[in-house]
């Protein structure tokens, strides 16, 4: 019996932990980490999806300028040797908990530093960069 309430109770702890991580990030911070590691990476679709417009209202004149601009983020970032690091300065959330702004240290493989203030708002429960 003992071994069954240990099984039942490992698969709720693992269930809670598969839904926790599969829906978007739980802070402004987190997302707007997330949004940074994914211009790195140069993925155009996982940015557009991280922003507060509606991506599937964009015509392909639009993703097409969005993946310019991206791309020379993408190529930016590498020419600094890549993030190393991003640390969350300030972190402030409206008292509606729909908007925040969050001030970031990235530091890059250079050792470069870029500090700077994101405005975030909250659509259908996932943060989204202001943009």
């Amino acid at each position: 019996m003992k071994k069954m309430s240990a099984i039942i109770g490992f698969a709720i702890i693992s269930l809670m932990f598969f839904t926790t991580s599969c829906s978007g990030p739980s802070t402004p911070g987190a997302a707007l980490k997330d949004f940074n590691y994914a211009m790195e990476k140069g993925n155009t679709d996982e940015i557009i999806s991280m922003l507060n417009g509606n991506e599937k209202e964009m015509t392909e004149e639009d993703k097409a300028k969005l993946t310019a601009l991206f791309g020379a983020g993408k190529e930016e970032i590498a020419k600094k040797g890549g993030i190393k690091s991003i640390e969350i300065i300030e972190e402030t959330i409206s008292e509606d908990g729909n908007s925040a702004k969050v001030k970031a240290k990235t530091t890059f493989g250079d050792g470069t530093e870029d500090e700077g203030t994101s405005k975030l708002i909250k659509v259908d429960g996932d943060w989204k960069i202001q943009f």
